[in-house]
């Protein structure tokens, strides 16, 4: 069995997790890393991230806007943490050498997010992530982690799925969260809750997971589209949403809904008969200025030229797919877990964002609490001694795909945005028909959670 050591193990090789491979190069390059990747992470999809640099704008307004769109169920320090961290992350982005797109007046040009009292998601061009993604490149190794070790109730190291061992004094827990799990989803099967079960078989505590984030207008036609997102924040520019009358779902004097708003309208347009053939509401591009959306999202707008070279006729079939799921890990502001030597950041977290995560916050929890949980890995690394793992045989036993494909039926039947009692109590009891592995334990308790925060 091939062993390996090192200071801190981070999992996930998004920006969550080289925002704290750098963190943890920038501020003690003495410490070793290994960085751990199963693939399927979207950074390279984030558009930009909310930063409150809007005249009249502030973290505190940017923090009552977190709140409120939370329902009651976001943690207010973790909320805290992200609001008063989006500047100071622009700046550093800034300095790394990203451009943000400005006005002619010298203004960030800020998109206006779906969610958001004011405009507040700055961006380059459509590639912040990707920019980004590149300046924190970093060596990885290309393995799954499938179980923590730990002794005397602390964090000694891990087993990947291959049968490596890899000692380490920290672990990271940065690989995203469980929406993979969906069959209509707009994410990877990569993207199943791995970093969940691993924190909870370990002792950690988890929380929210019923506060799962439906992207309202995902493509179900075109059918090469399918499972693409169509952003929502273009409803602000003259984008509509249409059901099979041609009647618009969104009153022209109305404002624009919070997306777990519109998620649900559009859902129960759809169950009340009023689709289009295909079975989506019609999402219609055709009253955007294709100049001004050229110059905004340029790598959209070749997306969509692709799609249908004339734009007026452009529009799409969509409905409501899982897309962010808002509850995971446990975590105080240090990104700290109940385990000693756990700590966790990205969308494996769970508590920030409450029921609902405004447009552009999950381009931002990935640059602050990336940043947050590798300095709070190199704090403890410093001051703790490395405990050798005890000697265990490899403990690795993997879901079947046949049992995922089961729960992905199971979740889309059962758990959507209007989170019907009766559906997801009859998912529940399908779901405990299954073999018991740790997937289908996850998706048991985000239901059961589901139930008790409606």
């Amino acid at each position: 069995m091939k062993t390996l050591e090192t200071d801190v193990l981070i999992v996930g090789a998004g920006l969550a997790g080289r925002n704290a491979a750098a963190e943890l190069r920038e501020t003690a390059p003495e410490l070793r890393v290994l960085i751990t990747d199963s693939g399927g992470a979207a950074s390279t999809e984030i558009m930009g991230f909310s930063a409150p640099v809007h005249p009249g704008d502030s973290p505190e307004l940017f923090l009552r806007d977190i709140l409120v769109s939370g329902g009651g169920l976001a943690d207010p320090e973790l909320a805290r943490t992200l609001a008063e961290g989006a500047i100071p992350e622009l700046r550093r982005l800034e300095r790394c050498g990203i451009r943000f797109d400005r006005t002619a007046d010298g203004r960030y040009d800020t998109v206006n997010a779906v969610g958001s009292s004011l405009p507040r998601v700055v961006h380059s061009g459509t590639t912040t992530g990707k920019q980004a993604m590149r300046l924190l490149k970093t060596d990885m190794r290309n393995l799954r982690i499938v179980h923590l070790m730990k002794k005397d109730g602390i964090i000694t190291g891990a087993f990947a799925d291959d049968g490596t061992r890899i000692s380490a004094k920290a672990v990271i827990l940065a690989g995203g969260g469980f929406a993979g799990l969906w069959k209509f989803s707009t994410w990877s099967r990569n993207r199943r809750g791995d970093c969940l079960i691993l924190a909870s078989d370990a002792g950690a505590e988890l929380t929210g997971l019923g506060c799962v984030q439906f992207e309202p207008t995902v493509a179900v036609f075109p059918e090469h589209c399918s499972g693409f997102p169509v952003i929502t924040t273009i409803l602000h520019e003259g984008a509509t949403l249409r059901n099979r009358q041609g009647q618009s779902l969104l009153p022209r004097e109305a404002p624009i809904p919070r997306k777990s708003e519109l998620a649900k309208r559009i859902l129960r347009e759809i169950n009340a008969g009023n689709a289009l053939p295909h079975g989506g509401i019609l999402y219609d591009l055709s009253g955007l200025n294709e100049e001004i959306f050229a110059g905004k999202y340029p790598e959209y707008h070749i997306k969509f030229k692709q799609i249908e070279p004339d734009f007026k006729r452009l529009a799409f079939e969509v409905k409501p797919g899982a897309h962010t799921t808002l509850g995971g890990i446990r975590i105080n502001s240090r990104c700290e877990t109940s385990v000693p030597g756990l700590f966790a950041a990205g969308e494996a977290v769970g508590g920030i964002h409450g029921r609902d995560r405004i447009g552009g916050n999950a381009g931002l929890e990935v640059f602050v609490f990336g940043r947050i949980a590798g300095k709070s890995a190199a704090d403890y690394v410093r001051k703790t001694k490395r405990i050798r793992p005890p000697k265990l045989d490899f403990p690795f036993r993997p879901t079947p795909e046949n049992i995922f494909r089961e729960i992905a039926v199971i979740l889309d039947s059962s758990f959507d945005p209007l989170k019907d009692p009766g559906k997801l109590e009859k998912g529940i009891d399908l779901l405990k028909q299954l073999p018991p592995f740790p997937h289908v334990r996850l998706a048991i308790a985000a239901l059961d959670d589901a139930l008790s925060h409606p």
